[in-house]
């Protein structure tokens, strides 16, 4: 008599794939994840990535507001209101206290990461779990919609080996989030017609990837096909996602000032159709050179449309809808690394064009074989080393590293009550030490000299931490900065200066 729930092992040769089809993934996900430790540059940098750090650490203190460190015995409201707020911040409209620029999305997941590995290890931990996690969905994505492991597993090694999922794999960013969390939402709602339970999982997903970025709004266009009209669905993935629309509402309201209102502000002028022929070119040439020529296969959905119906609206409604969005977005035609922000778009490219080249295959009799797998890796692998090496990926630690090395030397040569002119390390500056940072490029001469008096009067020095191309380029000597300065130090990409007393900038 056979009992329910009992499994008989398979044995010998029928063991053995089993145990590799386990292993060989295993592996290769931990050889990933520890080439992105090592090349890693996720520290508290630029705008983004000091701005998600800073974040972190405020919702981990309980606050979305804090107070700027301003120089005593000066009236804020007789310079800009952005005199003492560094990059990521945005002043809260009292001159007094500040609040973050980006979503909370990412910085949530920062500060329960921290609770786990410590605050020193969580900005690389972090964003290589978002990446691994990535790699892992595309393949669930690919499985989902009828491909075979081999197929799958070639979707994977086309998004692992792609520079750009590299780079923004290096720092703290939230465009590979922003991919891990979509890919999972459309995933969640998907299986939901099989188990209905997974649309309440698809609704607090999505309300993640919201909160990561509020873009993913587009989500919901792909996610309305993939969980079809089952009223029982919807109102489960309502019931999902309320928690985070409320939380996302009270921290609008409350860091500034309205419900629907975010820390970037108006941003539809950021937006123009002037902007998309530029866009379409960059995407002919880049795309391919990113993901491969194979992604070019994803035109060919028409042909899957008779078979797959569903699949190939879901995915050409999911890449349309983030493609076509960031078209006409102002800087995406600028660089390459720009099309990071239509990495949410990816995983359905790859799949549609897998989806096709499988059909081709199929229709030219090309049974697919796993030394085809094989040779795909290692071409894969080439492909990715090469352009590793032409981007020069293996030096965005040495660049990225100059932001907390500047902010340790600052805290290490500096007086504790010294005022430091910045821009660039603004952000760095503010959570690696408690120095007080006055933004120049905001200030005018006339304010720059106020502030100048009042840490003359308040017996506080007063320093700049510039890169280059704020002192050649953006004029900080003498359009912002009149005076006479000292350089003192040279930290990797930014110099150290002293202000010595109003005449002739040095």
């Amino acid at each position: 008599m056979n009992l329910p729930f009992t499994h008989t092992w398979p044995r010998g040769a029928a063991f053995s794939r089993i145990r590799w089809a386990l292993w060989l993934p295993l592996l290769a996900f931990t050889l990933y994840g520890l080439m992105l430790a090592r090349y890693s540059a996720a520290y508290a940098g630029g705008a983004d990535s000091s701005g998600y750090m800073n974040n972190a650490r405020l919702l981990d203190h309980g606050s979305l507001i804090t107070p700027m460190r301003q120089v005593p015995g000066l009236n804020p409201d007789t310079v800009s209101a952005f005199a003492y707020v560094p990059l990521g911040f945005t002043p809260k409209g009292d001159h007094r206290n500040m609040v973050p620029t980006y979503p909370m999305g990412l910085p949530l997941v920062i500060m329960a990461v921290a609770h786990v590995v410590g605050w020193s290890l969580v900005p690389t931990i972090t964003i290589i779990l978002h990446a691994l996690f990535g790699l892992w969905l595309v393949y669930l994505l690919g499985r989902e919609f009828g491909l075979e492991p081999g197929w799958a597993w070639l979707g994977v090694m086309l998004l692992a080996a792609s520079p750009l999922y590299i780079l923004m794999s290096l720092q703290v960013m939230s465009d590979v989030p922003a991919l891990a969390w979509v890919t999972a939402a459309i995933l969640c709602a998907l299986k939901s017609r099989e188990r209905p339970w997974l649309a309440l999982l698809a609704g607090a997903v999505v309300s993640v990837a919201v909160l990561d970025r509020p873009t993913n709004l587009l989500t919901f266009l792909p996610l309305s096909i993939a969980l079809g009209f089952g009223l029982r669905r919807w109102l489960l993935l309502l019931a999902g996602g309320l928690p985070g629309a409320v939380f996302l509402g009270a921290v609008n309201q409350s860091a500034y000032g309205r419900i629907f209102t975010t820390g970037y502000g108006g941003v539809g002028w950021l937006f123009s159709a002037h902007n998309a022929p530029a866009t379409l070119l960059h995407y002919a040439i880049w795309l391919p050179a990113l993901f491969t020529p194979l992604v070019i296969l994803y035109l060919g959905l028409p042909v899957l449309r008779r078979t797959y119906l569903l699949h190939s609206a879901l995915l050409a409604t999911w890449a349309a809808a983030f493609l076509g969005l960031y078209l006409f977005y102002y800087c995406t035609h600028e660089t390459w690394w720009y099309l990071r922000f239509i990495l949410p778009a990816v995983p359905p490219l790859l799949v549609a064009a897998l989806l096709v080249a499988r059909v081709l295959a199929s229709r030219w009799h090309l049974a697919p074989r796993a030394w085809w797998l094989a040779l795909a890796a290692v071409a894969l692998f080439i492909s990715g080393l090469f352009w590793f090496r032409h981007f020069a990926l293996a030096d965005i630690d040495s660049g990225e590293r100059t932001y907390p090395d500047t902010a340790s030397w600052l805290a290490s040569h500096l007086p504790a009550n010294a005022v430091v002119a910045s821009m660039q390390t603004s952000g760095a500056i503010f959570y690696y030490t408690k120095l007080t940072v006055v933004r120049w490029d905001v200030l005018s001469p006339a304010e720059f000299e106020r502030i100048a008096a009042a840490c003359a009067a308040a017996g506080r020095p007063l320093y700049a931490s510039l890169y280059s191309f704020e002192i050649k380029e953006q004029g900080a000597f003498p359009r912002h900065l009149p005076g006479r300065w000292t350089q003192m130090a040279a930290v990797h990409d930014t110099t150290i200066w002293r202000y010595d007393s109003p005449g002739a900038a040095s």
